[in-house]
């Protein structure tokens, strides 16, 4: 397999007065094109900077960020952002929708600050993709929490990403319909789209391909899943 995603090194400091605050520090970090990742890790562990950061919606202090062969260390905002176009999908716990625009138009609102405008015909194949079909013009209002976040997730898909990041996708949502998404990630991830997901649940962590576990900041346990072979510990003294 081929790597879209490689890390190495990347440490993420903040700043507070004189105080350094690591919440990355030296992660190393691997996902191969069609893999199914997860990413566990209590509160404050560093799940979601990580997540931005492999994203480029965040920049590591140091280290080194690759994805999709491109090096993104240096480049202006302007490149991050039609590397982030491009190539990755975002999954949010939040929903993000407009309230006012119905799920069809919701969908498509990427495509208003994309350079694939020509996308805007496969909205009724994501809708049905995502089993929304019958519930294209309603308002997120009349949705239900799983029917939104299929919505989300079809947004994410309109540009045709080949990475999808999700940030606790099923947060808000009970077991029954987190199922259902994790199923809908399955599916998409069979059908060859690159899934990086953080999660609370160890149980639905565990439907990935492989899962890594963060504390402090650090990756402690990487577990390749698809195989069941523990791979390695680190132990923080």
């Amino acid at each position: 397999m081929s790597e879209i995603i490689e890390a190495k090194n990347l440490t993420k400091i903040y700043r507070r007065g004189r105080e350094e605050i690591y919440a990355l520090k030296d992660v190393d970090f691997l996902v191969n094109n069609g893999e199914f990742v997860s990413i566990i890790g209590p509160s404050g562990s560093g799940k979601t900077v990580l997540l931005n950061v492999l994203g480029c919606l965040d920049t590591p202090t140091k280290g080194s960020l690759r994805l999709n062969g491109i090096e993104t260390s240096g480049l202006k905002e302007k490149d991050l952002v039609r590397l982030r176009q491009d190539n990755i999908g975002f999954v949010f716990q939040q929903f993000y929708l407009i309230p006012t625009l119905t799920a069809r138009e919701n969908i498509e609102l990427p495509l208003l600050f994309s350079r694939k405008n020509g996308n805007r015909s496969r909205i009724d194949e994501i809708l049905e993709r995502v089993d929304l079909g019958n519930r294209s013009e309603h308002l997120p209002g009349q949705l239900s929490g799983g029917e939104m976040q299929r919505v989300a997730i079809g947004r994410a898909l309109i540009n045709d990403p080949e990475i999808i990041l999700a940030d606790e996708p099923t947060g808000n949502l009970d077991s029954g319909t987190s199922k259902k998404i994790f199923d809908l990630f399955r599916e998409l991830n069979n059908h060859g789209l690159t899934l990086v997901v953080v999660t609370h649940s160890p149980e639905l962590a565990r439907q990935a391909h492989k899962m890594y576990t963060l504390s402090d900041g650090q990756i402690v346990r990487c577990e390749d899943l698809a195989c069941r072979r523990f791979k390695y510990t680190l132990h923080i003294l």
